[in-house]
């Protein structure tokens, strides 16, 4: 099993760089726009994108612990003896217990709008469905049981991560004018890869936004 790992770990590397960096642009954006503009504390939903954002950074770190341990010789001097990797799917299921509240806020929030509580109940069962995987980690007994479940699980966190890139991608090239508002219109099927994505403009009246509106930009003064 261990061999297993090691010939993938590699290729792992690089998917949890993938997961760590997903919502980086998302975060970057909001930095420039609050630093080029006026806007409102918490405008939302960008507010709770940045904290998606470290909760997946964290996930992809986790992830890569989990990996280590599991690949790692494992010392048991008891038979009642806690797998390591045990500790390890626990932490994970925190995190991803945060994104799934995380995801339920902007469900809620958006309850009114059809799309997006589609955009946004998609991301929660993301969550979820890492988090069922984890059940499988915390009761393997062997490297070789908790290998395969670790695999699933990192399948689902990818799915995660893409999930949550087909909301926010493109939002960091968005540049909107003063007293416009952001919209998250639904991309169309020939330009998403996934049926459920956002394609950002700026309106200057939200009622006009098909998706759903994000923050309106102060007027300068």
């Amino acid at each position: 099993m261990e061999s297993v790992w090691n010939r993938n770990r590699s290729r792992a590397l690089l998917i949890s760089i993938a997961i760590f960096s997903c919502g980086a642009i998302t975060s970057i954006a909001v930095g420039q726009q609050s630093r080029a503009t006026k806007r409102r504390p918490a405008a939302e939903p960008f507010a709770t994108f940045h904290s998606l954002d470290r909760q997946l950074s964290v996930l992809g770190q986790q992830s890569a612990v989990l990996r280590e341990t599991i690949s790692s010789p494992q010392t048991v001097n008891r038979k009642a003896a806690r797998p390591a990797w045990r500790r390890a799917a626990g932490q994970i299921a925190q995190t991803v217990a945060r994104i799934e509240n995380l995801a339920l806020r902007l469900r809620r929030r958006y309850r009114g709008k059809p799309f997006g509580t589609r955009l946004f109940g998609r991301l929660q069962a993301r969550a979820a469905s890492v988090q069922s995987a984890l059940k499988i980690i915390r009761s393997a007994n062997n490297p070789a049981h908790a290998g395969n479940a670790a695999s699933d699980v990192e399948k689902r966190v990818v799915a995660l991560g893409l999930e949550y890139d087909a909301i926010t991608d493109g939002y960091a090239a968005l540049h909107c004018a003063p007293d416009e508002w952001t919209c998250c219109e639904p991309k169309q099927q020939e330009e998403a890869e996934t049926p459920a994505a956002c394609r950002w403009v700026c309106t200057k009246q939200a009622q006009r936004c098909r998706g759903f509106v994000g923050s309106r930009l102060a007027r300068q003064k």
